[in-house]
């Protein structure tokens, strides 16, 4: 078996790891996600390095993915403007709603929605606050494609990365000039897309545990990547791609009409392959919702140490919680945009205790996602035979167990630790070959409990109800 490396540039976490042709984990190596980019590459550098070291040899080739929009200025010589400028970032809300103006043409081209995260939306802020920063730039490079660059010292992109830019139309199967005219750039200024299995390049030589001339492909944007590693690849399949935010993804034919999308907050992604549209349905905080309770119920305690108290802290916890919770800590952008909306807990008194909070919060990322592919699946047109569930909260039984009961659909989980760092490895042992042969991660039925069942499906309706109420301004900015 070969050991063929996985690079997942995260938004909480950069994981590198070696895994053989089935997918099954080597070794692996995982840091908190840096803020700049000399600190990004250290931290793959180092983590490829201690991956050979344990497996005692290097990759025969490497796959890099990761998270969209956050991504770098550079200058001609390769070097960062800026540090790491982030999807999370606030700056470029004014200029998103100037291209809000037009959503629909905006959506007809590009498949999404202007919003702050989006680079465009960045490059119009710096084009209005900080000019020198896009007149010393030569390319723009995003997460992963920064990196695949220090790699390789070869620039290129993912199409389902370009797409997220706000600038690039997937018919085409390129950038629109006229969008990036508006932020005084052009084409030239961003890197081309190669396709997943198509090498960017050859490792350069001096990176330690890694040999010369290796093959690295930019597999794509991380949610495609896991989708495509869990085996959802055409109508019909679905997947759910729980991390820091959680996005329900369903394979369509044809893209969807731009206001029925606009309106429901949806984006219209290419899929790995091109083949399809992806339609997505995001929620920017699922494990962010349980980082932040956590945090607030064991102040003193390392992330580390909160994560492995939870198993104690959900243990008598009866389900269903009775509380039902709407997980809106940042806004919801989908099925029904409301910027504005913030976490809201109904049916909570004196006799609940710090695990009902904490599985409340399950509960409600579970049931917002139940209404995400009910909503996705109608715009689609299509009969879900089964959802595939890949991310870091398999690991936390009692999501899964309210995971499968919640679903419309069968749930099937890919156990695999990181679904994503073990596709881009696969797609990676593919490299120069066909996107098709890249083998389908190991999957599990999970269990079903029909009475928990019959349970939620009750606190479904009230979540709906209580989600769909009109609410007034919640947050700093009602204030």
């Amino acid at each position: 078996m070969r050991a063929l490396a996985g690079v997942d540039v995260g938004t909480t976490h950069v994981k590198v790891a070696f895994h053989d042709d089935t997918g099954r984990c080597l070794a692996e190596d995982r840091r908190p996600t840096p803020r700049d980019l000399p600190g990004l590459v250290a931290a793959v550098a180092g983590g490829l390095r201690r991956c050979a070291e344990r497996t005692g040899r290097p990759p025969e080739a490497i796959g890099v993915t990761g998270m969209a929009e956050t991504g770098v200025p550079l200058d001609a010589g390769g070097r960062p403007l800026t540090p790491l400028i982030w999807w999370t970032d606030p700056r470029g809300a004014e200029e998103a709603a100037e291209l809000a103006r037009d959503e629909v043409a905006l959506f007809a081209v590009t498949g999404h929605r202007a919003t702050a995260k989006t680079p465009l939306a960045k490059w119009l802020w710096l084009r209005r606050h900080e000019p020198a920063v896009l007149d010393g730039m030569r390319w723009w490079a995003g997460a992963p494609d920064a990196v695949a660059h220090a790699l390789t010292g070869a620039l290129r992109t993912h199409e389902t990365l370009a797409a997220r830019t706000l600038a690039y139309d997937p018919a085409k199967g390129a950038y629109d000039a006229g969008l990036l005219a508006l932020a005084g750039l052009g084409p030239d200024r961003l890197p081309p897309p190669a396709h997943a299995v198509e090498p960017v390049g050859g490792a350069v030589a001096g990176l330690d545990g890694v040999a010369a001339g290796t093959p690295v492909v930019i597999a794509g944007h991380d949610h495609a990547v896991g989708c495509w590693a869990a085996g959802v690849r055409r109508p019909g399949d679905a997947g759910d791609s729980l991390g820091t935010a959680e996005a329900v993804m369903v394979p369509a034919a044809a893209p969807p009409g731009p206001r029925a999308a606009l309106d429901l907050g949806i984006t219209a992604d290419p899929s790995l392959d091109g083949r399809h549209v992806m339609l997505v349905g995001g929620l920017s905080s699922s494990g962010a919702l349980l980082d932040w309770l956590l945090a607030l119920l064991l102040p003193s305690s390392s992330a580390a140490d909160r994560y492995a108290a939870l198993p104690g802290l959900l243990e008598d916890v009866a389900l269903p919680t009775g509380v039902i919770a709407e997980p809106y800590l940042r806004g919801r952008a989908a099925p029904a945009p409301d910027p504005g909306r913030r976490v809201t807990l109904s049916g909570l008194d004196a006799g609940h205790g710090p695990g009902d909070l904490l599985a409340a919060a399950i509960e409600g990322t579970c049931l917002h996602t139940r209404w995400t592919l009910a909503e996705l699946t109608a715009l689609a047109g299509t009969e879900v035979r089964r959802l595939a569930v890949f991310g870091g909260q398999v690991r936390v039984p009692l999501w899964m167990r309210v995971k499968a009961a919640v679903s419309a659909p069968p749930v099937e989980v890919v156990p695999a630790g990181d679904a994503v760092c073990a596709g881009a490895a696969l797609i990676a042992g593919h490299a120069g070959g066909s996107l098709d042969d890249v083998p389908v991660l190991p999957r599990e039925a999970l269990p079903r409990d029909p009475a928990l069942a019959t349970a939620y499906d009750a606190a479904y309706e009230r979540f709906l109800a209580s989600a769909t109420a009109p609410r007034p301004p919640y947050g700093r900015e009602a204030r």
